[in-house]
């Protein structure tokens, strides 16, 4: 049988048909390219109105969450607690953590004004950070009995007569975290506060012992999104309003929620991204660490064998039975900046640029410049001690060798110690110079606060302080700030004729 198709004939097609199959065809082309690049182009402009979603709204406006940090209703072993949220690097919410502590029974206003008001502490203006507002130097008293109705903000220090109230959680007890405290600060303020958006180059556990706080969180591998100043740890955006324009990675940065009420602890790992909004009386503490650059596990056991028994812990332990270790923070910076160095090696020339880094923020020119020069000399003497295999440079296990005290020589100690007994002998005597005629059994009850600009002298002496003397200092900086910034003035106002010329 033969087929219609075998039996059809081939005959020759006209040129005129051909050409209108051509330019059909070609038009056909066009149209489904242009199709496709319109598709491509409104895909773009879907992306771009995605990014911009949130614009000029809160952060956080831009996306729900990718979900809620998880949540546990115990204090894990110090253990599970570095498997499997600090070395994972994972945010967690140790619920109703710090209820049986004695800030959290203790830390109303009347017991912080009887048993602590006497120290002084520093307050911020405004209670939306900018890390450019004014502070000011003031007994804690003074603060408790004015913050209600202000928008003054206390972050300070935990004071040493206050740290033995503030106890560590169980978690933190065992395998090497208590060597490398770094700090403990306390926030304190009738609530409506706004941090920064930032990341802290430290672990963090916040404690919260009345209030409540929102936290808006994003895991520190999405740093391209986050817009941080460079060589900050913090963005410029605005919190409340977010510039899409300016700030486009805010668009398209996944990020998790956390809420936390009165008794609640909370773990920030090293280096995540967060903001966080406080309510109502607002009273937190959070216990910065280093990273540990090893958790040493024997310590969590009894008689120090892996195999064994694990320790029992107290669920708490006074801030007081420890210390802040000096020079840790700074071993930790030169890790970091080693990881990012093809040779693995620090260098002296290196070091240099590490310390003109560390002095970037002070002021006084002829201050850093003196430091720069006795910190020279100490970073030789660093290399000299710490290069195993004299090769004039420093690797990872040369720095993590590296005695602390000699850190501290190289870059200044990184620990802040807080108010103290000396400081309290200073507010006396501003009070007693300021008000000749007190008598002395009423300083104690006197309400002080500091001049602006007031800051200890870094040799400070109880025994040798003379008041007079450091207020007339002060006075002449705030005189020398005063002519520095009218001879800016004059040289704007004569660049400025000059343009117009």
């Amino acid at each position: 049988m033969t087929t219609s198709l075998g039996r059809m004939s081939l005959h020759p097609i006209p040129v005129g048909v051909l050409l209108v199959v051509i330019v059909s065809l070609a038009l056909l082309h066009s149209s489904v390219k242009c199709s496709s690049e319109e598709s491509t182009a409104s895909s773009d402009i879907d992306k771009m109105a995605a990014d911009r979603s949130g614009h000029l709204k809160p952060l956080g406006s831009h996306r729900p969450p990718d979900g809620d940090v998880e949540i546990l209703d115990y204090v894990p072993h110090p253990i599970d607690f570095y498997e499997n949220y600090v070395k994972a690097s994972k945010p967690v919410l140790l619920r109703g953590a710090t209820k049986g502590s004695r800030a959290y029974k203790l830390w109303n206003d009347e017991y912080l004004t009887e048993k602590f008001g006497h120290l002084i502490v520093m307050t911020e203006h405004g209670k939306k950070e900018n890390r450019s507002e004014g502070t000011s130097t003031i007994q804690l008293k003074t603060f408790v009995k004015r913050y209600m109705a202000s928008d003054e903000y206390m972050v300070e220090t935990l004071p040493p007569p206050m740290r033995e109230d503030f106890q560590l959680l169980k978690c933190m007890l065992c395998g090497g975290f208590t060597k490398y405290l770094r700090d403990a600060v306390m926030w304190f303020s009738s609530g409506g506060t706004k941090s920064v958006f930032h990341y802290d180059n430290v672990e963090n556990i916040n404690c919260l012992m009345s209030g409540s706080k929102d936290l808006f969180l994003a895991n520190k591998s999405y740093a391209e999104l986050a817009h941080m100043i460079p060589g900050n740890a913090h963005s410029k955006v605005d919190v409340d309003s977010v510039d899409m324009d300016t700030f486009p990675g805010l668009g398209r940065i996944p990020w998790w929620r956390a809420h936390m009420e009165p008794g609640d602890c909370f773990y920030i790992p090293h280096k995540w991204f967060h903001q966080i909004r406080s309510y109502d009386r607002n009273l937190a503490i959070n216990i910065w660490w280093v990273p540990v650059p090893q958790f040493h596990e024997d310590d969590c056991y009894v008689d120090g064998k892996l195999d064994g028994e694990r320790k029992d812990l107290d669920d708490y332990s006074s801030l007081s039975n420890f210390g802040f270790t000096a020079g840790e923070a700074s071993r930790n910076d030169m890790l970091e900046r080693l990881k990012e160095q093809k040779s693995k090696k620090l260098s002296k020339d290196l070091l240099m640029e590490f310390i003109a880094d560390s002095l970037g923020g002070e002021e006084d020119e002829e201050k850093a410049e003196r430091l720069f020069q006795e910190r020279a000399a100490a970073v030789a003497e660093m290399i000299e001690v710490g290069d195993v295999d004299k090769d004039d440079a420093l690797d990872g296990p040369e720095v993590t060798s590296l005695p602390g005290s000699i850190i501290v020589k190289v870059f200044g100690s990184d620990v802040e110690e807080g108010a103290g007994p000396q400081d309290e002998r200073v507010v006396r005597d501003y009070y007693a110079h300021e008000n000749p005629e007190i008598e002395a059994d009423e300083l104690d009850s006197a309400e002080v606060e500091l001049p602006e600009g007031f800051e200890f002298p870094e040799d400070f002496d109880p025994d040798t302080y003379d008041m007079t003397e450091y207020l007339r200092a002060v006075e002449e900086e705030k005189q020398r700030q005063s002519q520095s910034e009218a001879e800016l003035d004059d040289i704007r106002s004569s660049d400025s004729k000059h343009t117009e010329l």
